[in-house]
């Protein structure tokens, strides 16, 4: 079985711990995908308001692609050592976009079984129509197959 699980760098033993107890990883195939998405760069445009400049300066933009490349590589080196010891394969990978199109497109591509991703985020309830975040909703609504949504024990 390929699952595809979302790796942001926040929850990830959470994450693969309740996977493991839902679903036999010992010959499972672990895709984890990073996915660099447009948010932090859309978010600095739109909320400076800087007098004779509506862009990024060259070298804020380097800077904040570097540190995107880094926590994405440190966010899957992190769920790569956690899984490791759970299935019998896994493959990192990065893909590019706005998250929940660039997930539902690569399971797609990837042909997966299953994808496996945290319910909600850091402001959404534990329960109710409010408490998928807007990329697990996304995929829910677009995935080209089935969905785990894994909620927090809280």
């Amino acid at each position: 079985m390929r699952i595809l699980v979302l790796v942001d760098g926040f929850h990830t033993g959470e994450l693969l711990n309740t996977l493991g107890r839902l679903v036999s990883l010992q010959e499972a195939q672990l895709l984890l995908v990073y996915v660099e998405g447009p948010g932090p760069r859309t978010g600095l445009d739109l909320v400076r308001r800087r007098p004779g400049g509506d862009r990024l300066p060259p070298h804020r933009a380097r800077e904040l692609g570097e540190v995107e490349l880094e926590r994405g590589a440190s966010a899957l080196a992190e769920a790569q050592n956690l899984a490791r010891p759970m299935v019998g394969s896994v493959e990192t990978m990065r893909v590019r976009g706005e998250p929940g199109r660039a997930v539902c497109d690569f399971a797609a591509l990837e042909r997966v079984d299953l994808i496996a991703i945290r319910a909600g985020g850091r402001d959404q309830p534990l329960l109710g129509p409010r408490s998928l975040g807007p990329i697990a909703r996304f995929v829910s609504d677009h995935s080209p197959c089935p969905v785990l949504l894994l909620r927090a024990d809280r």
